[in-house]
């Protein structure tokens, strides 16, 4: 196969032959003509890149058989390429290949000799810097010249030409520098942990690739493969198995490449050092009194002949130490005055020349409940008030209860939050017009905290002709992590309920609307002593915003109650009523599903289970008067027969 522009009367540019798999180019075509291997596209398709305005004109592609007779028939399809967009640059750059310490040039040519001309290198304008403006120059013809490359003039150069009437273009190009592998860096003194694994590095830079790696020992070749316990590494690295003294000496490594090496690395002495040990451990958990001093013991092994380890105390979560209530002591801290601040996990750091240890300890105080949550802040619409806090302190396996009521009402309602360390609470279908008064409630695994100051907040006033049954929870927005509504239930119905009282699921059909008929979500509805909680299945990943609508299927038509709004899987509703029907449709972008419940009659069942008791209390009396009365029969009987 082989690409010829008519223009300069048949001259090949481009040519393929299978049998050689090798392609031919003309030299003015370097870089800029290759062969495309894309599905849809003839196996002799090409790519020209960079075009520029002489490339327009008529090609011909030809595809000839050497082995056969004739070597060529009358065929060949023709292509016109124009180049148009009103170009400024009439000789693009094209990616260019040089040697280190070569002369590169990379060519720009501008319409007009009068336009401006400017160079980029990465993004930089070259004159900005300043080893490489000592190197390089621009030329009259808009080239960039470069006299003598180096391996750090490797990268991107972009050209901008502008024209007089503000017009501007860019086209960039790659240049690529050559060079024998080399090494970059070179430690003078490198420690390694004795009975540990450790690795020494050559730090080196090679291009093309790398292709070999030789490593000395004292002036002699050092092979890992006829030493135990050492191995090469795939970046030629040196890898110990076990440190121990017979690998002390000095190092040299010498890296290669295609094109050889610019030679071996500086000495490394290598020394084995005793990594530091710890002779007392702290405990994994300190429990002690506020008031009280506390030590976190940390004391290290000393070695003969060398420095000891440095020690260093920090708190995990970043805070700092206590200033001035505690003390170092051979690596030991102290802590006096133990105040709630000073909970938390702390870590103790040994470092010397061969190794790091870090070990931790975590501080808690006795029967200190979390502090008071603060800062209640709340905005209220004219069914739902997002209520959000500043919570005592940072700990994340703090959970918060919101209690709520109306400012009349001396009843106070309930919601959990699911999450831990949430500081935001939807509380949903409230009454419009209506103040409440909110608190909330921080407890941990030591107990409840303290409440929170009140806050009162109104609901809005509700359209007069707005129907709330509809309206009810549209505007409230369920935030990350929290997926509750008020919990308010009488003492009777927390008696009779259990964790679970059931979990049903359905098809899509009921009161959706006929939005569907797959449950692609696999909607469920679980009854737990808050509500009722609807979950729905997800990917793995997906945020996408649902919408969950709530239905009573008591009332006639379906009446909506509610309309959620979450990024989770899972929301719960409440409260329910007794021996009421529900029905759950969710809707995550263009999924649907849905699913009904029907609430049991908690008292009639109650009722129920009384009366059979009772009933079996009366048969077990009747059952022991029976038993008493043969008891009494007996003796007579026995009389009778001995008569």
């Amino acid at each position: 196969m082989s690409l010829s522009q008519s223009e300069i009367k048949g001259e090949v540019i481009f040519s393929w032959y299978s049998s050689e798999g090798r392609a031919q180019l003309a030299d003015r075509w370097g870089g800029r003509v290759r062969r495309v291997f894309s599905p849809g596209l003839g196996r002799g398709s090409v790519n020209i890149s960079s075009v520029r305005e002489t490339d327009a004109g008529l090609y011909r592609c030809r595809v000839t058989f050497p082995n056969r007779t004739p070597p060529a028939r009358n065929n060949g399809t023709f292509y016109y390429l124009d180049v148009d967009g009103g170009n400024l640059i009439v000789t693009p750059p094209v990616n260019v290949t040089v040697l280190e310490g070569d002369r590169a040039e990379l060519e720009c040519l501008p319409k007009s000799p009068e336009w401006t001309v400017q160079w980029y290198h990465e993004g930089v304008p070259v004159e900005t810097l300043p080893e490489f403006a000592q190197r390089s120059q621009l030329a009259v013809n808009g080239s960039l010249i470069m006299k003598q490359v180096v391996s750090t003039d490797l990268g991107e150069y972009e050209c901008r030409i502008s024209a007089a009437d503000g017009q501007t273009q860019s086209a960039s190009a790659f240049l690529d520098v050559q060079y024998k592998a080399k090494v970059v860096y070179s430690p003078k003194e490198r420690y390694l942990p004795y009975g540990k694994s450790a690795s020494l590095d050559c730090h080196f830079s090679a291009n093309p690739p790398l292709t070999n790696l030789r490593w000395e020992k004292d002036g002699f070749l050092f092979d890992p493969y006829n030493v135990p316990g050492v191995f090469y590494s795939i970046n030629g690295s040196l890898l110990f198995n076990q440190v121990d003294e017979s690998h002390e000496g000095m190092y040299s490594c010498t890296p290669y490449n295609v094109l050889g090496s610019a030679g071996p690395s500086a000495e490394v002495r290598v020394r084995v050092a005793r990594p530091p040990a710890l002779v007392v451990r702290p405990l994994p958990l300190y429990l002690v009194r506020l008031g009280a001093t506390v030590t976190l013991p940390c004391a290290v092994a000393r070695e003969p002949h060398h420095a000891p380890p440095a020690i260093h105390w920090i708190k995990k979560d970043g805070t700092p130490l206590p200033e001035g209530r505690y003390s170092l002591s051979e690596g030991n801290l102290t802590i006096t005055q133990v105040s709630e601040e000073d909970r938390g996990v702390y870590v103790c750091s040994l470092s010397n020349e061969a190794d790091e240890l870090a070990v931790e300890t975590e501080l808690l105080l006795e029967n200190v409940p979390p502090r008071a949550p603060y800062n209640l802040t709340a905005k209220s619409t004219a069914n739902s008030i997002h209520l959000s806090w500043v919570p005592g302190h940072n700990g994340m396996d703090v959970e918060y209860n919101v209690w709520y009521r109306e400012r009349a009402d001396s009843e106070w309602r309930t919601m959990k939050l699911l999450s831990r360390g949430s500081t935001h609470a939807t509380l949903l279908a409230l009454r419009p017009a209506t103040e409440y008064e909110l608190r909330v409630l921080s407890q941990d695994h030591i107990g409840d905290g303290l409440f929170s100051k009140p806050i009162f907040v109104r609901t809005l006033d509700s359209d007069p002709g707005e129907d709330r049954s509809t309206t009810a929870g549209v505007s409230a927005t369920v935030t990350e992590g929290i997926m509750n509504t008020g919990t308010s239930w009488s003492s009777a119905t927390n008696e009779a309920s259990g964790a679970t009282l059931g979990s049903v699921s359905g098809s899509v059909g009921g009161p959706i609307g006929g939005s569907g008929t797959l449950d692609e979500l696999g909607v469920t509805v679980r009854l737990i002593e808050e509500g009722a909680l609807i979950r729905w299945s997800r990917a793995p990943g997906d945020d996408t915003l649902c919408s969950v609508r709530w239905y009573d299927t008591d009332e006639p038509q379906h009446k909506l109650i509610a309309v959620f709004s979450t990024h989770q899987d899972y929301i719960l509703v409440s409260p329910v009523v007794e021996g009421a029907g529900y029905w759950a449709g969710v809707e995550c972008g263009e999924v649907i599903g849905g699913t009904g419940v029907q609430v049991p009659q908690y008292t009639r069942l109650r009722g129920v289970a009384a009366g059979s008791a009772a009933a079996a209390l009366l048969l077990g009396a009747l059952a022991a008067a029976l038993c008493l009365a043969r008891r009494r029969l007996r003796p007579h009987a026995r009389d009778k027969r001995s008569r």
